[in-house]
């Protein structure tokens, strides 16, 4: 003979197996959540600009800057944002070595030290490469002999890094101790992301006619 079905058994089977139905919706929540991460829209590196930094990031008014820009200066962009690493002196290098061996983001922030020892691993791109960069920061009067660094792989020297000391205007934005900017070698958008670190530069330059 079946139970029959009424508010005390009901109550009865609700109290007894209450955490089934829990594990229940727990579960299709997660399956939900990963169905979405998995099935999501994501942007292709070559339509997308992401800036990390290792330090003081303000990020809301650095997101609206890379906002704008992309609007108005690179609209062919989907996605461009900045992003803040832990200066922690324990997890950050760890994090900092993961992103970087993972290709992950395109321009970085670091503190000299950090800059210096990826720059020795060949990790970043050879500035020098872009003319109309070298000539925007020589008639600045940019100063970037602290940004030369030797590739121990190759034995040879580049511009690895411009000083964030020479681009006043990022003090808005961010804040690095003795940092450096650089290009992230395996960022698999080079033209793209050269654009912007020029325009960057041009925008957080003082103008000569402010002088």
């Amino acid at each position: 003979m079946k139970t029959p079905i009424n508010n005390r058994t009901l109550h009865q089977h609700l109290a007894y197996s209450w955490w089934k139905y829990a594990i229940i919706i727990v579960l299709g929540a997660v399956m939900v959540n990963l169905l979405y991460t998995v099935t999501a829209y994501r942007s292709p590196n070559e339509k997308k600009v992401e800036m990390y930094v290792y330090g003081y990031l303000n990020q809301g008014p650095m997101d609206e800057y890379m906002r704008t820009v992309r609007e108005r200066r690179m609209p062919d962009m989907e996605e461009m944002l900045s992003i803040s690493l832990s200066p922690d002196e324990t997890y950050g290098p760890m994090q900092l070595s993961t992103y970087i061996a993972a290709g992950e983001g395109d321009l970085y922030v670091l503190p000299r030290d950090h800059f210096v020892s990826m720059a020795s691993s060949g990790a970043w791109v050879a500035l020098e490469n872009d003319e109309e960069l070298m000539a925007l920061l020589s008639d600045a009067g940019v100063n970037l002999q602290s940004g030369w660094r030797r590739d121990s792989n190759t034995g040879e020297s580049h511009l690895f890094g411009i000083p964030v000391s020479a681009l006043p205007g990022l003090n808005e934005y961010l804040h690095v101790e003795n940092g450096f900017i650089s290009v992230l070698f395996t960022n698999g958008n080079d033209e793209n992301v050269m654009q912007f670190l020029r325009i960057l530069c041009r925008d957080m330059i003082p103008s000569k006619s402010a002088d």
